[in-house]
């Protein structure tokens, strides 16, 4: 039995993991230093030190020997009490902990012993033929000798064959089997959020014994799926009659089955509205007749589409019936409560010919807006789908009162407007680049590269001109009148603002 005090702490353990648990795991126990630490082994006193920033403990003897000596106390207290091997579900989950504890120190065998406690065993090591102390393969040999496992754990009973580690996952299993599992271990459980992510399905069994070995897991985790999701509780009062309905599936059902099951058998209810369908939506007024077939003409649409995309969906068994039912009321409402808003700032654009406006719109690829190009051949009488895109394009300039000849004078002036854009964008971003370098006047005052650049060409510099020098090529800005020349630099900035500058003044 270990004694441990220090201040404003003092307990026994059976082990001395636990107690390196606690120094490791305590808030307080990283504050308070080692000489006021009291650890006593049966009233024999055991060293404790510091190692890097951490409470520890120093043992006599050889590291394989204290460090097996740590195994050989779990084992006997906790995993083999009585000589008889305990399931891992049988074991309280602080006590399995224990001996994944003893697997991380393995990895540091310096936090435990001294160097020449290691440089010991390590000697030992290479004499009987290994390569070295290896405290890791140590405890899973042992491990697997005493308990049939080893790191990646024992085998999961139900659990398809697979080892795992993790002692939730073998509680988990253990409770869906029906297997006795100790009170105080779901407890332990009961109390932590551990059954969750992958293990969800198994929550409702902590606080449900009717539903412990009732059904399958693979009838578990479909029917806990939907009912969480359903905001639904697995209590004692309904356990039984969702074991007998679940019993009426395949072996194993996906979650849309036991969706559709459960519902079927008034388990579950339909789903409801969401609350922005209790409230009623003003729709507006139509501005024109175009206003109001376009409304029409998108909410017909888009009940169609989502009509037919729930049908294929449940067609391919990736929704249920409940879902099914609310998504084509939802449909179905949400023709009802389209607004006319965009058939209005559509009717409005094309009254101004707002040419960018419409041209965004319906100058599109025939599956782009297809609802919209309807609606202007129900109206207009103007075709814009299955028409070569030039046919497209006149049909909307058709459809704004333009005739050819002004279609081409708007266009070219669209040109002319989006070079200038274009010219604008490149010189700001070269600007920014050249206001990040200095040029030294010759007056002695030091300015940007990009006002340098600015006062050149002001000054009649109107040219750039390229002198190649071996390998290499010079730039300069040139006045062709007073034939000068000042040299440019493309790693400043100012090459490629003198370039777009004087193309700017060109246009």
């Amino acid at each position: 039995m270990y004694q441990l005090s220090f201040a404003g702490f003092s307990q026994s353990f059976r082990t001395m993991l636990e107690v390196l648990s606690v120094f490791r795991s305590t808030a307080f126990a990283a504050a308070v230093e080692a000489a006021d630490v009291s650890l006593t082994f049966f009233s024999h006193p055991v060293s404790v030190t510091r190692f890097n920033g951490r409470l520890s403990v120093r043992r006599p003897g050889t590291a394989t020997g204290v460090f097996l000596s740590l195994l050989d106390e779990i084992d006997g207290a906790f995993f083999r009490p009585s000589f008889a091997a305990l399931e891992p579900w049988q074991i309280r989950r602080e006590h399995w902990q224990l001996l994944y504890l003893a697997f991380d120190l393995a990895r540091e065998p310096l936090y435990l012993f001294s160097s020449d406690q290691v440089a010991h065993s390590n000697e030992e090591a290479v004499r009987s033929g290994r390569r070295g102390l290896d405290l890791f393969e140590l405890l899973q040999q042992e491990c697997e000798r005493r308990f049939g496992f080893r790191y990646a754990g024992p085998v999961v009973e139900g659990g398809g064959g697979q080892r795992n580690g993790r002692h939730e996952v073998h509680v988990a299993y253990a409770l869906a089997a029906g297997r006795p599992v100790p009170q105080a271990v779901i407890d332990d459980y009961t109390s932590l959020s551990k059954f969750d992510m992958d293990l969800r399905w198994a929550k409702p069994l902590l606080a449900v014994p009717e539903l412990r070995g009732a059904l399958p897991v693979s009838k578990l985790v479909p029917l806990t799926s939907v009912m969480r999701h359903s905001k639904q509780a697995i209590t004692s009062q309904n356990a039984a009659l969702l074991v007998m309905v679940m019993r009426l599936t395949r072996d194993e059902p996906s979650a849309v089955e036991v969706d559709d099951l459960l519902y079927a058998k008034g388990v579950l209810d339909p789903y409801p509205l969401p609350g922005a369908y209790l409230k009623p939506v003003d729709v507006g007024q139509p501005s024109c007749k175009f206003a109001e077939v376009l409304r029409r003409t998108l909410a017909d649409h888009a009940r169609d589409t989502r009509l037919a995309e729930l049908d294929r969906a449940r067609a391919a068994g990736s929704v249920s019936k409940r879902y099914l039912e609310l998504g084509k009321q939802v449909a179905v409402l949400d023709h009802g409560r389209a607004t006319h808003t965009y058939g209005n700032d559509l009717a409005k654009a094309n009254q101004k010919a707002d040419m960018s406006y419409l041209l965004s719109v319906l100058d599109r690829p025939d599956d782009a807006n297809r609802a919209t190009k309807l609606a202007v051949r129900e109206v207009f009488g103007i075709k814009l789908i299955g028409v070569r895109a030039a046919a497209r394009r006149r049909g909307i300039f058709q459809l704004a009162g333009m005739n050819a000849f002004q279609q081409a004078e708007w266009e070219a002036l669209s040109v002319s407007q989006r070079e200038a854009r274009r010219v604008a964008r490149e010189v700001a971003r070269a600007r920014e680049a050249a206001e990040m370098s200095r040029i030294r006047m010759q007056d002695g005052a030091v300015v940007t590269g990009a006002d340098w650049v600015d006062r050149t060409i002001a000054e009649g510099f109107s040219e750039i001109v390229s002198v190649r020098q071996g390998t290499s090529v010079r730039y300069a800005l040139a006045d062709p009148v007073r034939h000068l020349q000042v040299s440019l630099r493309a790693n400043d900035g100012t090459l490629a603002y003198a370039r777009v500058s004087l193309e700017q003044r060109a246009s």
